[in-house]
C-alpha cells in the first residue's frame, strides 16, 4: 500500500515523471513547454565568472532531481578525509530548511534536532555520523567554502550537492547516478528528471553508479556512459545495511531480532522504491509502505502502527517524539562485487 502526504494528482504526476511512465497528453504538453527555462538556466550559470578557494574541494552532485542515495556517499569520503586528520568542511545549500543568515555555521551546542531544522536533514545525518566535520550552509557555496577555509582552517571542502553549482572550482566533480533508474525518460525538468542532458557528464572528473543490484538494464548504461564519457573513472556499487537503531533510545539492535516480525516501511525521500526493495532484499516482511515527498516530515500518526516501523536515517533527523517501535536503517555505500 502506498500513502501519499497530501495533493494526491500532483504526486501522481510527480511520481510518472520520475519514474519516466506515460503522461496525460496535456500535462505532457504542459511541462514540455517549461522545459526551455530550465536549459537558459544552466547556460548562464556556466557563463558565470568561477572562484577558488585554497582547499582540496570535492563535489558530489548529481544530474537527476532527487533520489540518486547521494548521503551515504558524502558520509563514507568525510569520513575517510578525517580518519586522515584532514579538517573537512561540509557546504550545503540546506534544503527545505530554516531561514537563516548566511553562511551559517554549525556549532557543537546546538542540538541533533535544531540541526535538522536549521541546515536540512542530509546535513544533519552527516554530523549525526561525523561530528568531527563542520557543516556550513551557504546558497553561495563560495561564501561558505571561504568562511570554512579562512574563518575555520578548513583544508578539505565537500560540497554537497553542487554539480550545477559550478561558480566554485573544485578538484574533484563527483557525478552520482542511481543505476535502478539513471535518467528517468530521458527529458529534462519538469517533464523528466533530468536536471541537465547528457552532455553535462565530462565536467565530472568520476561517476559513482548506485544500486547496481537494482539496475534493469547496467550494460545499456555502461554503454551510456562510454558514449558521452569514455575514459572517464566509473565506481560501481551498492546501498548496503548498516546497523538498525532504535530512534527512541538510539539503541542498536540486530537485523535478526526483527526480521520474521511485521514491518511497516515509512519514508520520505526521493526513491521509496529502492527503500522498499532494500528491506525486502533483507528479508524483512513488509505488510505496508507509505511513502511521503522527499524531505516531507513523516505525520505522527503514520508512526502509530503495530509491529515494527522501519524507515531511513535521514528520515529519522526530522522525527521528533517517536514510538518506541520506530526504527531507522542506515544504508552504507559498498563496492558492487557480483558474484
Amino acid at each position: 500500500m502506498r500513502c501519499v502526504e497530501s495533493m494526491p494528482l500532483f504526486d501522481s504526476i510527480t511520481d510518472k515523471v520520475r519514474l519516466g511512465k506515460p503522461l496525460p497528453l496535456h500535462w505532457d504538453l504542459i511541462l514540455r513547454a517549461a522545459t526551455p527555462v530550465t536549459r537558459v538556466a544552466m547556460k548562464r550559470r556556466l557563463r558565470r565568472p568561477v572562484s577558488s578557494v585554497d582547499a582540496h574541494v570535492i563535489s558530489f552532485g548529481n544530474i537527476t532531481a532527487g533520489g540518486t542515495g547521494k548521503t551515504p556517499a558524502v558520509i563514507e569520503r568525510v569520513r575517510s578525509e578525517v580518519a586522515l586528520g584532514r579538517r573537512v568542511a561540509v557546504v550545503t545549500r540546506g534544503y527545505g530548511s530554516a531561514r537563516v543568515s548566511e553562511p551559517f555555521v554549525v556549532t557543537p551546542e546546538i542540538t541533533p534536532a535544531e540541526v535538522c531544522r536549521l541546515v536540512g536533514d542530509e546535513p544533519a545525518l552527516i554530523r549525526h555520523h561525523v561530528p568531527e566535520c563542520l557543516i556550513v550552509k551557504a546558497a553561495r557555496r563560495v561564501d561558505g567554502a571561504r568562511l570554512a577555509v579562512e574563518g575555520h582552517g578548513c583544508d578539505v571542502v565537500v560540497l554537497d550537492d553542487a554539480f550545477q553549482h559550478v561558480q566554485l572550482a573544485r578538484d574533484e566533480n563527483i557525478c552520482l547516478i542511481d543505476a535502478s533508474n539513471p535518467f528517468g525518460s530521458g527529458h529534462l525538468i519538469p517533464r523528466g528528471i533530468l536536471r541537465e542532458s547528457l552532455a553535462a557528464l565530462k565536467r565530472a572528473t568520476e561517476i559513482v553508479l548506485t544500486r547496481c543490484d537494482q539496475a534493469v538494464d547496467l550494460p545499456g548504461l555502461r554503454m551510456t556512459l562510454t558514449e558521452y564519457v569514455p575514459d572517464l573513472p566509473v565506481r560501481e556499487t551498492i546501498h548496503a545495511p548498516g546497523s538498525l537503531w532504535n530512534i527512541q533510545s538510539g539503541n542498536v539492535v540486530s537485523l535478526t531480532d526483527v526480521v520474521q516480525t511485521p514491518i511497516v516501511a515509512v519514508s520520505g525521500i526521493g526513491n521509496p522504491e529502492a527503500f522498499q526493495k532494500t528491506l525486502s532484499a533483507l528479508g524483512f516482511n513488509v505488510v505496508r509502505a507509505l511513502s511521503y515527498r522527499d524531505h516531507a516530515k513523516i505525520p505522527h500518526e503514520a508512526l502509530l502502527q503495530p509491529g515494527v516501523i522501519i524507515t531511513t536515517e535521514k528520515d529519522a533527523m526530522r522525527i521528533s517524539d517517536p514510538p518506541d517501535n520506530v526504527f531507522a536503517l542506515e544504508i552504507l555505500l559498498k563496492d558492487w562485487n557480483p558474484r
